[in-house]
């Protein structure tokens, strides 16, 4: 491996990102694809229970899941300490795009 490669990927394990809408289907596979990409990621659903599917097959130093509404502003400062606490940063706060939310029953 080169030393551009190893910075490149040393990059990118440093990078947090922030994956709204966790609990739909377009929402795990981002946030699937951002961690298959080396990225850490925090995971954000209503319910974290619609999220935990993310969590297998990636150490916990890597991944995070967060119940919150980030509609509210206090659930978004909440999430954003606990990201900032964990991994001591975030560079991106990506939607999923074409996620819609399920109703709760």
């Amino acid at each position: 491996m080169t030393d551009v490669m190893i910075r490149e990927r040393d990059s990118l394990a440093s990078t947090v990102v922030i994956v709204l809408d966790g609990g739909t289907d377009a929402g795990r596979r981002l946030a699937r694809r951002e961690l298959a990409d080396g990225r850490r990621v925090a995971v954000v659903a209503r319910h974290a229970c619609d999220a935990v599917e993310v969590l297998h097959g990636h150490s916990a130093d890597r991944v995070m899941v967060i119940a919150a509404d980030v509609d509210d502003p206090r659930q978004w400062s909440g999430v954003t300490a606990r990201v900032t606490a964990k991994f001591g940063r975030i560079d991106t706060v990506v939607r999923a795009e074409g996620a819609t939310l399920r109703a709760s029953a």
